[in-house]
C-alpha cells in the first residue's frame, strides 16, 4: 500500500513539473505595440513620430512622416540601429545610469547598447532632457547579433523601469 501511495505522489509530482514546463514554453513573446506623437516639422507640415513601447511610459522612435502616413523602420541584425528613447515619468525614475539588457529568443542576455564600436551594458549618469513631449529622451545606437524577437529590459540605477519586445530582422 505504501508503494502505491509513493507511486501516485511521484506521478502527480511529475505531471506538475511537466505541466509547468509546458506553460512556460507556451508563454510566447509578442512585439510591443506602436503609438504616435504629433509633430510639426520645420517647414510647418503636420506630421507624426512612430514609437514602439508603452505609451505614456517609454518608446523608441522608429519612424516619422506626414500625419497619417508615418511608417516604422526595422531593426536590423548585425548592424548599428540608431534609436531615440523617449521616457515619461518622475525625474528620479528616468535619470541616472541607463541600462538595457537584450534577451534573445533562446533566453540569453546580451549587452545591446553601442558606445563607439563596442556593445555596453549601460550609459552612465544620464540627465533629464525633455523632447517631443516626453519628460526625457536618450539618443543611442543598438546592435543585435541575431534576428528574431528580442526582449529589452530597461533599467535606471539598477531598478527595472520597463520591458519591451522588438522584432529584429535579417539585413
Amino acid at each position: 500500500m505504501r508503494n502505491k501511495i509513493m507511486m501516485w505522489i511521484s506521478v502527480l509530482l511529475l505531471m506538475t513539473l511537466v505541466g509547468c514546463k509546458n506553460v512556460e514554453e507556451d508563454k510566447k513573446l509578442e512585439e510591443s505595440p506602436t503609438f504616435t506623437l504629433p509633430v510639426t516639422f520645420h517647414d510647418g507640415t503636420k506630421g507624426e513620430y512612430v514609437l514602439i513601447g508603452k505609451e505614456g511610459k517609454v518608446g523608441i522612435l522608429v519612424g516619422s512622416g506626414n500625419e497619417g502616413e508615418a511608417v516604422a523602420t526595422r531593426f536590423i541584425a548585425n548592424q548599428p540601429n540608431k534609436s531615440m528613447w523617449h521616457f515619461w515619468g518622475e525625474e528620479d525614475k528616468i535619470s541616472g545610469d541607463f541600462k538595457v539588457v537584450g534577451i534573445d529568443k533562446d533566453g540569453k542576455e546580451h549587452p545591446v547598447l553601442l558606445s563607439g564600436n563596442n556593445t555596453v551594458w549601460q550609459y552612465s549618469n544620464v540627465s533629464i532632457s525633455p523632447n517631443n513631449g516626453a519628460d526625457s529622451h536618450i539618443p543611442s545606437s543598438m546592435m543585435f547579433p541575431t534576428s528574431g524577437l528580442w526582449k529589452l529590459k530597461i533599467y535606471f540605477n539598477d531598478q527595472l523601469f520597463e520591458e519591451l519586445v522588438i522584432n529584429v530582422e535579417e539585413s
